[in-house]
């Protein structure tokens, strides 16, 4: 699933492919991506160019001259700038052609991610609850985060409301760089753990982008190339526990990370 780290890269690839070109049609293959009315959706853009791309959590937000598009990637979406005159990848969900010749398509093999469009990004951002950015957050954001929430760690690194960008694997990743059990309250922690917390968060997301989502490219004293039933620690060699939360499978050592 991409989590901020390839949403990051996302936006990177949409800079350096699509930006300032006029929109010269869209083509939605299944109406079901979409938040609005597909004839809307084609009548705000076509004749448009996009301007810019801003990141928020796992949101790109993309300016054109008079709103945004908003591309949320769900579990497997993705981009990808193409010859018009050339087949479109498989499972394009919308694709936005210009007037160079190219096309760039969102994909999503699965319909979980979705586009949207908005007038305001920040009023965007607020109804939908999301959390300052994991990346860009200031230490005093995350202090203020952090005294509005309670629970469990591992739940709250996922809850987009507390901090936006966290998905399933870096929280395992995060947890384990910072020692602490996923199990643990944010309420029980001391200051020097919310403080590790906060520097596992940055130092995590900025070496998932700096390996471009490459995760089998990862250093062996990573959890994230061990995160498998009954796989070992790589720090000590215990086997790695399971946890479920929210439908979703976690990974941690605990020994290396205690409750």
């Amino acid at each position: 699933m991409p989590e901020l780290p390839e949403v990051e890269l996302y936006k990177r690839y949409f800079d350096s492919t699509s930006l300032n070109q006029e929109i010269v049609d869209i083509f939605i293959r299944d109406e079901r991506i979409l938040k609005m009315d597909p004839e809307i959706f084609k009548k705000k853009l076509v004749g448009k160019r996009f301007l810019s791309t801003n990141r928020h959590g796992k949101y790109l937000f993309i300016k054109f001259k008079s709103g945004y598009l908003v591309l949320h990637f769900g579990m497997s979406g993705d981009l990808e700038y193409f010859d018009s005159s050339e087949e479109e990848p498989r499972f394009s969900k919308i694709i936005f052609q210009f007037n160079n010749g190219y096309s760039l398509a969102y994909i999503s093999i699965r319909i979980f991610g979705w586009a949207d469009l908005t007038e305001d990004r920040e009023e965007y951002i607020t109804k939908k609850k999301l959390g300052p950015d994991a990346y860009k957050m200031t230490k005093q954001e995350y202090l203020e985060a952090v005294a509005r929430r309670s629970g469990i760690l591992k739940n709250l690194l996922l809850n987009q409301e507390f901090i936006a960008g966290v998905g399933n694997v870096y929280s395992d990743e995060i947890l384990f760089k910072a020692k602490l059990s996923p199990k643990r309250k944010m309420a029980d922690l001391i200051e020097e753990e919310i403080t590790a917390l906060f520097t596992q968060i940055k130092a995590v997301l900025k070496y998932g982008i700096k390996k471009k989502g490459d995760w089998s490219s990862y250093p062996k004293d990573s959890l994230i190339p061990h995160r498998k039933k009954e796989n070992s620690c790589p720090l000590c060699g215990t086997t790695l526990l399971r946890i479920e939360t929210s439908g979703r499978r976690g990974f941690y050592c605990p020994k290396c990370q205690k409750e």
